[in-house]
């Protein structure tokens, strides 16, 4: 054997480890990744040709031809995607999302470095080549089917997270969103009976949770409605207790992500009422001075003028002298005059 060309560092290697394990709070990537569902779905070479036929809209027959060369977690500490396959140097990576992420450019990056990082390794690839070496197209994908309404289908660009905006951006990874909830790219699940399957299965769950069933219950139900119906009846009965076992977890999972958002989003609504609270004290506080004193101004300067009418009208001068004396309008004048009477009263 050759010698074998790795874009992992040891030391960097085991700092991934460290703080990876568990998920790492400091970049805010990666989590822990328990098995779903869907990854488990399509982990056979059948069902993800399946699912590559579907998607690049091919005719590919022999499940034998594909690579699946999805991510593993044991190696990959914390970087798991749902299903990564390679076709006639294709390279196919789709990934399972009930909740819209439009951060799935980044992620993507990511799970595509490490997908060539190992395709390299494996294929002996020489990067310090004089000639180009040549690597498996990508293509990316996710499969939408969560509650909130998204469009049929979108493009994710990883230009749309950059700071710094440049018409020609130099780094550029585009995945495309396809919403697969009853009714949206029908056709799309047709040519998959895997994922069609798989989404009835999650519209049973979700229908009988809605009932008033717990989330358990509802799964259990779903699965065995599904065995009677034939839909996936094969893998849901060699694969009952796991799905089921699964299925919650992803649905706990969920739960507590959503919960999560809501208590960020709740304190940041406290912070954010505490602060406009501090600034319009502060603000009312500047205003309250700003007026007090135009106010006091304003009194102290009427008190003088009235000393000076008194005084003016002692000595018996009209109403037109005082005022030209004092430099107001006769009318204000008339209306300090009339002040000084009732003080008098």
């Amino acid at each position: 054997m050759g010698k074998r060309y790795s874009l992992t560092n040891k030391n960097t290697e085991q700092e991934n480890n460290n703080n990876y394990r568990n998920g790492s709070k400091e970049t805010g990537i990666y989590r822990n990744h328990k098995d779903g569902v869907a990854y488990k779905l399509f982990s056979g070479k059948k069902e993800s040709l399946s699912l590559y036929n579907s998607i690049m809209r091919t005719d590919y027959t022999d499940p034998d031809e594909i690579e699946v060369v999805t991510l593993n977690s044991a190696i990959y500490i914390g970087r798991k995607n749902d299903n990564a396959i390679i076709l006639h140097f294709n390279m196919l990576l789709t990934e399972f999302q009930t909740t819209f992420n439009p951060n799935m450019p980044l992620r993507t990056l990511i799970y595509v470095s490490n997908e060539y990082e190992k395709y390299i390794a494996e294929h002996e690839l020489n990067l310090y080549s004089e000639y180009i070496q040549k690597i498996p197209t990508p293509y990316f994908v996710t499969l939408y089917y969560g509650s909130k309404e998204q469009p049929e289908k979108q493009i994710l660009r990883l230009s749309d997270a950059y700071k710094n905006k440049t018409e020609n951006p130099e780094l550029e990874l585009m995945v495309t969103q396809y919403n697969v909830n009853p009714s949206y790219n029908e056709e799309l699940k047709r040519r998959c009976p895997e994922l069609d399957g798989y989404i009835k299965y999650v519209e049973k769950t979700r229908k009988y949770h809605k009932t008033g069933m717990t989330y358990e219950e509802a799964v259990k139900k779903a699965v065995d409605e599904c065995i009677e119906e034939g839909i996936l009846k094969e893998f849901f009965v060699k694969n009952k207790a796991e799905v089921i076992s699964m299925t919650i977890f992803e649905y706990d999972e969920e739960e507590h992500m959503r919960l999560e958002r809501e208590e960020q989003y709740r304190k940041g609504e406290e912070a954010g009422e505490a602060r406009g609270i501090e600034i319009g004290e502060a603000r009312g506080e500047a205003r309250g001075i700003e007026i007090g004193e135009a106010r006091g101004e304003n009194r102290g300067r009427c008190e003088g003028l009235k000393n000076q009418i008194r005084k003016k009208l002692a000595k018996g001068k009209t109403i037109l002298q005082i005022a030209d004396e004092v430099e107001e309008t006769e009318e204000k004048v008339i209306e300090l005059i009339k002040e000084i009477e009732t003080e008098q009263v």
